[in-house]
């Protein structure tokens, strides 16, 4: 009866650990409009150890900010920047955007006058400035990129730009180290597509109104140590004010510890509890 007592618990150990195994309806993705700077940061941080005295900015239209949860894309929660309305992102993708100018995505004619006379309209940009002591070397987070450009105009003019400078250089890269674009992920409306692209083609379940989206993607920049630094997390229309970008940043990923290093809170829970059983399986023998 002990042994059977023993298995018993061993599976019920197991089943604390794993959660995810459970038949339970998933959350409901959600986007709240949000631009208020400390607001913003919070949802960013994680692990500080080395840095401090942040401070941050937003440029661009208010709506084109805001705070996610439950998203399709694996981050959990974070920050999201649009160069269209945010909270327009969630929904399935009912049209693909040859049939412009029927959008799924806002984007009214206020968008349009942002255009900056460089070919760069509906610039959403949220900037990050701290201070690095000698011990924290490197800038950590965990993004996806995502447009409605995709996949038509892969390979175009409509080249929208995501940027992650880092004390002026963009870090924003893929896999095999180019820059996060269009045209990288979909050189070519018809492919072959970049090995980091996901595709979300008109009546697929997944619950965002983007085209096509990226993997999770991870961000790595050295540090001016003992000095000031900035982070501009930027993104923009090229060449015409239609079809939105958009970039969700980790929430709590934003440190100087790399967050796949840092295990999941159920992934914890799990191993203090299987700890503690065997724990308990070892004096049960002992007595």
């Amino acid at each position: 009866m002990k042994h059977l007592f023993t298995k018993t618990i061993t599976l019920f150990a197991v089943t604390l650990a794993t959660p995810f195994i459970l038949a339970t309806d998933a959350p409901a993705f959600t986007i709240t409009q949000n631009n208020d700077s400390q607001a913003l940061l919070d949802a960013l941080l994680g692990d500080t150890s080395g840095l401090s005295n942040f401070e941050v900015s937003t440029t661009g239209y208010a709506d084109g900010f805001g705070l996610f949860s439950d998203d399709p894309f694996s981050l959990n929660s974070g920050v999201v920047l649009s160069t269209g309305k945010a909270t327009d992102l969630v929904g399935v993708n009912q049209q693909d955007d040859y049939k412009w100018p029927n959008y799924e995505t806002d984007l009214n004619t206020q968008f349009d006058s942002s255009w900056s006379g460089t070919g760069e309209y509906d610039v959403a940009t949220l900037e990050l400035r701290f201070d690095a002591d000698d011990t924290a070397d490197k800038l950590f987070f965990e993004y996806v990129f995502g447009s409605e450009e995709f996949v038509e105009y892969g390979g175009s003019a409509y080249n929208d730009s995501f940027e992650l400078l880092l004390n002026g250089k963009n870090l924003a890269l893929l896999d095999d180290g180019q820059e996060v674009t269009i045209n990288n992920l979909v050189p070519d409306e018809f492919g072959p597509y970049h090995s980091n692209y996901i595709d979300n083609p008109v009546g697929s379940s997944v619950n965002t109104k983007l085209d096509g989206y990226t993997t999770v993607l991870g961000f790595e920049g050295l540090l001016n140590q003992n000095a000031s630094n900035t982070l501009s997390i930027r993104v923009k229309d090229i060449s015409d004010a239609r079809l939105d970008s958009a970039v969700f940043v980790k929430g709590n990923s934003l440190g100087s510890k790399n967050p796949k290093d840092v295990p999941e809170p159920t992934a914890v829970l799990g191993l203090l509890v299987l700890g503690g059983l065997g724990m308990n399986q070892l004096r049960s023998k002992s007595q």
